[in-house]
């Protein structure tokens, strides 16, 4: 009985253990996905190994699990930033099965974003775009499929030619004139982790992020949490991090927010986030507003 007991308390520690190592197999950030709850049955069962006298493992199991538990919910914490001339990003998964393109045209001119950037758009969602065009001039739909393509809109000026559409890989991007120079924006739909294919599209999407000439905003469903090396390799290949604090977007199960929708800007630019209501879709908006000036 006592080593089933031990067994058990054990498992949880290597998972946690586990969820650190994406860099050396996507199952890593399968588990990386649930490191906090995780971290939350490690530093229980720390207590069960040290009552069954492994008190040397019961210290590493309970350091760990705090350390890991406390950097995520740190990074649920609000930063605030004080930003005198932001730009502002409206970032959505539309849920392509939704018919939410009235509520997000009201959505949108009422937050009046610089940039928008979709995932999950159907044919209704790029007429949306020509909608829109009275505000966001610049607009570029992607169809990845019937129903599950990538766009992006902005108030500024396109580039002549320089649009993307890599439909094979999920994402869209065009070239802006904006007061902070020019950027590329970009609107990004990551496939689902391990057991499925995430690490190889990562793989073959970073070869072609990296080779964007100049600053970079990103911001699409990443199907991955923050914390996960997924996110490590885009951000080095775009050059960009995280804009503002963790947010839930995706309800897994009607019990767990997973914060799998992300803002990217070039690397220093300071900013904050906030979580926008469902509007029909199955993941929450974010509202991102981040300098560019300075970074």
């Amino acid at each position: 009985m006592k080593r089933v007991a031990l067994f058990l308390a054990l498992i949880p520690f290597a998972l946690l253990i586990g969820s650190a190592l994406g860099p050396i197999h996507p199952v890593g950030d399968s588990l990386a996905v649930f490191r906090f709850h995780i971290g939350l049955i490690t530093l229980v069962s720390a207590g069960l190994l040290f009552l069954l006298k492994w008190r040397k493992t019961a210290l590493g199991a309970g350091i760990l699990s705090v350390a890991a538990v406390g950097a995520i919910w740190w990074g649920y914490q609000p930063q605030p930033t004080s930003i005198e001339t932001p730009f502002t990003l409206y970032q959505k998964n539309l849920f392509f099965l939704s018919k939410n393109a009235g509520k997000m045209e009201r959505d949108i001119r009422a937050k009046s974003p610089d940039f928008v950037t979709f995932q999950e758009a159907n044919r209704a969602h790029e007429q949306l775009l020509t909608t829109l065009s009275d505000e966001y001039p610049s607009s570029h739909y992607c169809g990845k499929s019937r129903v599950a393509g990538t766009a992006v809109a902005s108030k500024f000026k396109v580039i002549e030619g320089n649009k993307i559409c890599s439909s094979k890989t999920g994402f869209t991007a065009m070239q802006l004139e904006t007061p902070a120079g020019n950027i590329w924006l970009v609107s990004i739909h990551l496939s689902w982790p391990f057991p499925h294919n995430q690490a190889e599209h990562v793989a073959r999407i970073t070869q072609e992020l990296a080779s964007l000439k100049g600053k970079i905003v990103l911001a699409g469903d990443f199907n991955m949490v923050p914390w996960s090396h997924t996110m490590a390799q885009i951000e080095t290949a775009t050059r960009t991090a995280r804009v503002g604090q963790v947010n839930g977007t995706f309800r897994l199960l009607d019990t767990i927010d997973l914060p799998i929708d992300h803002v990217l800007a070039p690397t220093n630019c300071l900013g904050e986030v906030t979580t926008l209501d469902l509007l029909g879709s199955d993941h929450h908006g974010v509202l991102a507003r981040f300098t560019l000036e300075a970074c």
